[in-house]
């Protein structure tokens, strides 16, 4: 039988509520002149390196063999598929070529040894197709690396962090992403250009004018990102007002979110993409429990390993908003080969986010291509293809969200066509009704409602 869950798109005063910048945040665009633009895509080409048109990309996998620093949740070959994906996720870039390059340490000056360069050096020569890039997947270059690795390969040298501005500025539609990413482009070009100037006295390819220029871009981007703190407060504070509970759906990069909410809410016009970041707006949509219960589920950016935290510390701002919410779902790609890794990634990022008092519901999606599944006790296995399990995850959603939120469910017996019984359809969530059979003039109410809005309604009968 068919599951009485209900979904109806936003109606005009819950969408005034939502978090949906794109439709009320003009102000939060960053503007520039035509000059400015130009000198900033000057500098910015120099130190992020060009990708119009394309590369044909030779990948080199970088890990540690042993020691401290050795990742042990996961491998090198797991690693290089995810470098990959990396690549594939900007247009008109491919991988024509890869290998790992085993290492004791990140720190060498041209990061790999002389042995390793050579052959390296003769792969690119022997290929069969012309290699126009090389893509180091390690998550920050030294700029002496990248310069001394462009030296010897004669080719643009690309890491994990420009790589990933580059995936950005493609999937950043909005003004408040495109102003994250603005803000998240800065430390990785101040960097190359402290290396650069503490290497050469600052005498050589660091004027004061290009210093002064990216300081005043700063503290402009800095101060529109304090105005965007402020609308996701304000937004908070609404949600919390107007009595919406609210979910948080985290995941790793290309986990499901997106296909999940979508799952949840029934919306047709949500379009889920196989990309890697595809969603870098956190944006609210809103959904019914099966107690008709309405709730908003949050949409937010995926975390990816092996890129520096400054990368993300701009998008921190719209996640927060997202997981100060009422109870969070960790969704988890369980076909993934990686999966324990992305896993114990996301758990580790949201953690400090999190208060004592929040309920995180891990749910293991794409269930259906895994043959043995091995889950944990508390984990909801679901598939966003099939449907699977959509019920189960709707059930304790509902379960949680009145626990967290202080709402209960409470009968109340009051007039039929009453204004009493007016207010109550208007500002609770009246989930059944009955007539009273003593009196057929009354009629019970089950209402979910918190006990604030129980004390408001008491407040109501004695005017």
């Amino acid at each position: 039988m068919r599951e009485s869950i209900i979904y109806k798109k936003v109606q005009p005063l819950a969408y005034s509520i939502l978090t949906r910048f794109k439709h009320t945040s003009d102000d939060l665009e960053f503007l520039e002149t035509k000059e400015e633009d130009e000198v900033y895509r000057e500098i910015s080409n120099q130190y992020l390196g060009l990708i119009v048109g394309g590369h044909k990309v030779f990948l080199v996998q970088p890990y540690i063999k042993w020691g401290r620093d050795k990742k042990r949740n996961t491998t090198p070959m797991l690693q290089m598929a995810e470098s990959v994906a990396l690549i594939e996720s900007l247009p008109y870039w491919s991988v024509v070529d890869k290998t790992f390059a085993p290492l004791m340490t990140f720190q060498k000056k041209s990061l790999l040894g002389s042995g390793a360069l050579k052959n390296l050096r003769d792969k690119i020569n022997q290929s069969a197709q012309e290699i126009t890039a090389i893509f180091v997947s390690t998550n920050l270059l030294k700029h002496v690396q990248i310069m001394e690795l462009q030296n010897i390969l004669g080719l643009p040298v690309f890491d994990r962090y420009s790589i990933v501005i580059h995936i950005f500025r493609q999937h950043a539609k909005t003004p408040e992403a495109q102003l994250q990413v603005a803000l998240a482009e800065l430390p990785y070009i101040w960097q190359k250009m402290v290396e650069v100037d503490n290497k050469r006295g600052g005498q050589i390819n660091l004027l004061e004018v290009r210093k002064k220029f990216l300081r005043t871009r700063e503290s402009k981007l800095k101060k529109t990102l304090e105005k965007l703190k402020e609308r996701r407060k304000e937004s908070r504070t609404r949600r919390k007002t107007y009595g919406f509970p609210s979910i948080a759906v985290v995941g790793y990069t290309n986990a499901g979110k997106t296909s999940l909410i979508k799952a949840l809410t029934g919306d047709a016009s949500l379009k889920p993409r196989n990309q890697l970041f595809a969603t870098l707006d956190t944006i609210s949509y809103e959904g019914f429990l099966p107690s008709r219960q309405k709730v908003l589920y949050m949409d937010t950016i995926g975390f990816i390993q092996d890129v520096p935290e400054m990368l993300l510390e701009p998008f921190v701002v719209t996640l927060e908003d997202a997981i100060v919410s009422d109870v969070v779902v960790h969704v988890y790609d369980i076909s993934h080969p990686d999966m324990q890794a992305q896993f114990q990634h996301v758990q580790k990022t949201i953690q400090p986010m999190l208060t004592e008092q929040q309920s995180v519901i891990n749910v293991a999606n794409k269930c259906d291509l895994v043959k043995d599944l091995d889950i944990p006790e508390d984990t909801i296995a679901i598939s966003c293809k099939e449907l699977t399990g959509i019920g189960e995850l709707k059930q304790k959603l509902e379960q949680e969200v009145l626990k967290a939120s202080g709402r209960s469910v409470k009968r109340i017996r009051v007039e039929s066509g009453s204004l009493a019984a007016t207010w109550l359809y208007k500002w609770t969530t009246v989930i059944n009704s009955e007539p009273d059979d003593n009196n057929p003039q009354y009629m019970f109410l089950d209402v979910i409602a918190t006990d604030n809005t129980i004390r408001e309604f008491k407040q109501f009968l004695k005017q």
